[in-house]
């Protein structure tokens, strides 16, 4: 099948076998298996920049524009998406402590704590094998991917960009077989960084500061919180106890003076189009991890203005015209 194949000239770094495959009339399930391959191997890279510009936000952001428009899929985006893959290397162990605990066996019973006391003390060899053990323990399910979500969200302003994404893209199938990958790729964030402490939950909702992030605030990182927030999640009050804090810290750009224009990139909503927007963000004189981060700032716009409230409208489309701007 198509997805399978691309999956492996994607692992094979084989630009010109991903090119025909999603230059191929993909529609439906062929397009969906094209598109979660993708999502598997932005999860499997190797990685340590500016997480913004981690393959899983862009190819992530890359998906829900051509979501917009299945029956003709955006060729462009595909191919922007394979080329900002192929830029980076891919994991090839993961399942190497799978293998060990399985060769020595589970062993007495590990608990979730034992992992969270782990990584919160950046004992992360011990955290590794109790997070292999957690994952087999419970039949290969997703538990242990939520628990790393909850450790990283300590550090919100640093990893709730990556975690959103991180989550769209694993539950776009969320394919059993490869759950581990997605559960590494968090790991691998945490461990890179480190994590806060746990925070106190603070009386506070992303309702309650939104006017004022559409108006000079963050808004790939308030988009993010927002979307993780009104998520449906095991661990939902974890993360909003979190997230709540967080939001409690958020300062605005008293710097940013939005003036509104008349004739902005999101004026027309009968005629607007992501997608259209995405190629033409794509097809700029820039660098690729330039245009990586605006395609990642449109998603955010487009994950805000859902609701066509012409005052959100206005404000974000003055604020970031200069997106589409040739």
């Amino acid at each position: 099948m198509a997805d399978q194949n691309l999956r492996s000239a994607l692992l094979n770094k084989d630009k010109q076998s991903c090119y025909d495959i999603v230059s191929s009339n993909l529609i439906g399930e062929s397009l969906i298996g094209a598109i979660y391959e993708m999502l598997f191997a932005s999860a499997s890279v190797i990685y340590d920049g500016k997480l913004i510009l981690h393959p899983i936000c862009v190819i992530n952001s890359i998906k829900n524009f051509i979501g917009d428009d299945r029956v003709n899929p955006s060729r462009p985006l595909m191919r922007f998406a394979i080329d900002y893959l192929l830029e980076f290397q891919y994991r090839s162990n993961d399942e190497d402590n799978l293998d060990g605990v399985v060769k020595n066996g589970i062993g007495q019973t590990v608990f979730v704590g034992e992992l969270e006391d782990a990584c919160q003390n950046s004992d992360w060899k011990k955290a590794e094998t109790i997070m292999s053990k957690t994952f087999l323990a419970s039949d290969r399910s997703r538990a242990t991917l939520d628990t790393l979500t909850e450790l990283a969200l300590q550090s919100a302003p640093r990893n709730a960009v990556f975690i959103y994404h991180l989550l769209r893209s694993y539950q776009f199938q969320e394919n059993k077989n490869d759950t581990w990958a997605f559960i590494k790729c968090a790991f691998d964030q945490i461990k890179l960084q480190g994590i806060d402490n746990v925070h106190s939950a603070v009386n506070i909702t992303p309702d309650d500061i939104k006017q004022n992030i559409i108006k000079s605030g963050d808004i790939i990182y308030f988009s993010a919180i927002e979307n993780i927030w009104n998520g449906n999640y095991v661990r939902i009050r974890g993360y909003r106890r979190e997230l709540s804090y967080w939001l409690s810290k958020i300062k605005l750009n008293e710097s940013v003076t939005t003036e509104l224009l008349d004739g902005h990139f999101l004026k027309d909503t009968e005629k607007r189009s992501y997608i259209a927007l995405a190629e033409k963000i794509i097809n700029k004189e820039k660098t690729q991890n330039e245009k990586a981060r605006n395609l990642v700032i449109l998603e955010s716009i487009r994950s805000m203005c859902k609701a066509t409230d012409e005052n959100v409208l206005s404000y974000m489309g003055s604020r970031f015209d200069q997106l589409t701007l040739l």
